[in-house]
């Protein structure tokens, strides 16, 4: 009895707050996932030719793949479609972001190449956005999972633009639990690495 009592309250409730909606000409409009994707990277893309420092404020204890080297990227070769982002670990500038408005929807690839220009085995790897974004945040489920990916191995990087601190993030979950947490300052330009 007092389930649907809570039921008939909830109910009620979303009745009253429904009646006090904005009306139709003052409700903030809602973008369908391609379009917030489309959002998004023009939101990146206004970064174009600025380059972040940033640091690591989340890894596994026994990964240093990011500590203590000084973290920086640069939103460069700004097409109308792709954003090439080179991530300088220290002096390891191998590795680059691709942000990518593909007929399906967004892509986030890591590209990882050797001194001489050639890829390393594991370049490539990356995600499509979920469609659970907005102009400011993107949700990249691993494109290469399949359904017998076992659930532990299973990435998501989620990138996200804070104006209001001036932060960019970039996160990845391995198996649903953090792996890594990396932010930038999108205050003034730091200097090139």
């Amino acid at each position: 009895m007092s389930g649907c009592m809570r039921l008939s309250g909830l109910a009620l409730a979303l009745l009253f707050l429904n009646s006090c909606a904005p009306t139709d000409e003052t409700a903030p409009v809602a973008l369908d996932p391609l379009a917030a994707q489309r959002a998004f990277f023009e939101e990146m893309s206004s970064l174009c030719g600025q380059t972040f420092g940033g640091r690591t404020i989340l890894a596994e204890e026994s990964d240093t793949t990011f500590e203590p080297a000084r973290l920086y990227f640069t939103v460069e070769n700004c097409g109308d479609d792709e954003l090439r982002m080179p991530f300088v670990v220290g002096d390891d500038d191998s590795r680059t972001w691709i942000l990518s408005m593909e007929e399906g929807g967004l892509t986030f690839v890591h590209e990882h190449l050797r001194p001489d220009g050639t890829p390393y085995e594991n370049s490539g790897f990356g995600g499509r956005a979920s469609g659970e974004g907005s102009d400011v945040f993107q949700h990249f489920p691993d494109f290469q999972a399949t359904e017998e990916t076992p659930a532990a191995e299973r990435r998501v990087w989620r990138l996200r633009l804070d104006r209001e601190y001036e932060i960019f993030h970039y996160y990845l979950d391995r198996g649903g639990r953090p792996a890594y947490r990396l932010v930038f300052h999108l205050g003034p330009p730091s200097p090139a690495p």
